[in-house]
């Protein structure tokens, strides 16, 4: 066992609930979610696992073969067993790139956090009902703004129990979409485009006329079973469209 792998396993806790495998299963994905066990880092053998953790080398097998299928790590006879990288899987789900659309305009992005706190989803959460009660969230108000100027506003809510560091992160130098794909494979996401009227705040933040109509983008993503965040992205509806493509004949 490296240095590396023996700091790895190390950081492991189990739980003490359930069977032992869901027990390691629960204690891997923490540390993929966590951020501790970044996308392509290589995770602890099988055999260090079965020391470390006083098991058998079929039950922490199991648990990592249910987090492969998942699709939170892949494993390479001869390679070891890696954190999946989610390269492939953010240009398959087409991420609103809100970056490049402003720079490609000749504007010089920026983005900015209007505010930031901690709160607990209550009993009922209408428009995040994946989030059980209690659970600890970050609330996210930001603009993406061309010269300064807000351009896009985004609504974001962040699940702390999927990503507990994201209570500390500087998401002005590190965007949230991009620091969470950077920590969390996306395995699976519901998208709603739909329209609405401008209030008192858009408008003014957008430099839009009150009720003028807008575009507005709503996502939810997992990261398997875990729901990892909710975001509300405001277009002005004159100065921006949705557009998508599909071609069957294109690899």
């Amino acid at each position: 066992m490296d240095d590396n792998e023996d700091a790895s396993v190390s950081t492991i806790a189990l739980d003490g609930q359930g069977p032992l495998y869901k027990q390691i299963e629960r204690a891997v994905r923490s540390e993929i979610m966590s951020g501790r066990w970044p996308a392509g880092h290589r995770i602890p053998s099988e055999h260090s696992l079965m020391e470390t953790l006083s098991t058998t080398r079929a039950t922490v097998s199991k648990a990592l073969s249910k987090l492969t299928e998942a699709g939170l790590l892949e494993r390479r006879r001869k390679q070891g067993t890696r954190v999946a990288l989610t390269t492939e899987t953010h240009a398959v789900i087409g991420f609103l790139d809100i970056r490049e659309e402003i720079e490609s305009r000749g504007r010089t992005y920026s983005y900015k956090v209007l505010r930031k706190r901690e709160l607990v989803a209550g009993k009922s959460t209408p428009f995040w009902p994946a989030v059980a009660a209690g659970t600890p969230l970050l609330m996210l108000t930001a603009a993406h703004c061309g010269f300064g100027k807000p351009e896009v506003l985004e609504e974001r809510f962040i699940n702390l129990d999927a990503a507990p560091d994201a209570i500390k992160a500087d998401f002005e130098t590190d965007m949230p979409n991009t620091w969470l794909l950077a920590r969390l494979p996306c395995t699976r996401l519901r998208h709603t485009i739909r329209a609405e009227a401008a209030g008192a705040a858009e408008a003014e933040r957008l430099d839009v006329a009150l009720g003028s109509p807008l575009l507005v983008s709503l996502r939810q993503t997992w990261a398997d079973d875990m729901p990892v965040t909710w975001v509300r992205l405001i277009y002005p509806a004159d100065r921006n469209e949705f557009v998508g493509e599909f071609n069957p004949l294109q690899p």
